[in-house]
């Protein structure tokens, strides 16, 4: 019996030992495999660092992901945009080959003559004139020397800015170079503009030209520099604006002061006019034209109109039509353009 209990305990111990050499080890494996964790977080099997690290990524992935997508957003924008204003841009510009307000000033476009518009003595002097895009022909000028009005014994028909020789002068409004002259005794080297809107601005006294005869012009192009040309006393420009050849107070029009348009739409009448000394002053309102009511009829023409479509459309012949508006029968007529009726 008791050899047996010695047997016990002496298998006892050394199942003890081997218990306690066994823990030490696993104890040495853990530690090991602990510090192995530090350099390599994957081999770790009790912590899912996989997991930490994908989190992580994916908040840093979709701040940069938000940013990508509200640049990406910005640039369809922007190009969209860029892209409108252009469509914008090109409607408003001219054809190389189109007179601006040509119906309007009944298809006269001559190069040697500021009013050459007699002929339309009949033509109303009402019209609404859409100012927008107005760009102010003299930014370096800051002071007016000289207003529209009698001045000694002459009229002046325009108003004189103050600028040096060189300086950059500008398209007042979209349009074409309808003239492109010298006067020696009045405007010296001078420039006529028609515009879109119905109205023709001429600069005077300019010591270079930039532009040349049918040049196609937007607001705010360079068209001469500042001189001393013609009937002048020193370096200033010569600005007028017209309406059918007749000169208006631009007064009326822009203010000086702040290098703007009153308002972006004005209305010409007789009244624009009417200064005391000008020699396009009246008090009698003439006969109407397409923009007003009245005698005077015009067709908008459309895709697949031809003269004589349109010459039984009111009662009248091509023969008629071609005489009202200075053209032959085989003249081609174009969708959007008008043609007098009557």
């Amino acid at each position: 019996m008791k050899n047996q209990t010695k047997t016990v305990l002496a298998i006892t111990t050394r199942h003890i030992k081997v218990l306690s050499l066994a823990t030490l080890m696993l104890f040495s494996s853990t530690s090991t495999i602990l510090a192995q964790d530090v350099e390599n977080s994957e081999d770790n099997p009790f912590i899912n660092y996989d997991q930490r690290v994908e989190v992580e990524y994916k908040q840093r992935h979709s701040k940069v992901s938000r940013a990508s997508e509200n640049l990406l957003a910005d640039g369809i924008k922007i190009k969209r945009d860029l892209t409108i204003l252009k469509e914008i841009q090109e409607q408003r510009m001219l054809a190389e080959d189109e007179i601006p307000s040509d119906d309007l000033y009944g298809g006269i476009w001559v190069s040697n003559k500021v009013n050459a518009y007699d002929i339309l003595k009949n033509s109303s002097d009402t019209m609404e004139i859409d100012l927008t895009g107005f760009f102010y022909p003299a930014p370096d000028a800051t002071k007016v020397t000289s207003n529209f009005g009698i001045r000694g014994r002459r009229f002046h028909y325009g108003i004189d800015l103050k600028v040096l020789t060189g300086d950059t002068i500008y398209a007042a409004f979209d349009g074409k170079v309808r003239m492109k002259q010298y006067e020696r005794k009045g405007y010296g080297n001078y420039v006529v503009l028609r515009h879109i809107n119905g109205l023709e601005t001429i600069y005077g006294h300019l010591s270079k030209w930039l532009v040349d005869v049918d040049d196609v012009v937007r607001a705010g192009d360079p068209i001469g520099l500042g001189g001393n040309t013609g009937r002048s006393t020193g370096s200033h420009l010569h600005f007028e604006i017209r309406y059918l050849g007749k000169a208006m107070d631009p007064k009326n029009v822009v203010d000086f002061d702040n290098m703007v348009c009153h308002k972006d739409l004005y209305v010409v009448t007789p009244e624009s006019f009417n200064t005391r000394g000008s020699r396009f002053a009246t008090k009698t309102y003439l006969a109407s034209n397409k923009y007003t009511s009245g005698s005077v009829q015009y067709h908008r023409i459309k895709s697949g109109d031809s003269l004589s479509t349109i010459a039984r459309k009111y009662g009248t012949s091509i023969t008629r039509l071609c005489q009202l508006n200075n053209i032959t029968k085989t003249t081609t007529i174009r969708a959007g353009k008008s043609l007098r009726i009557s």
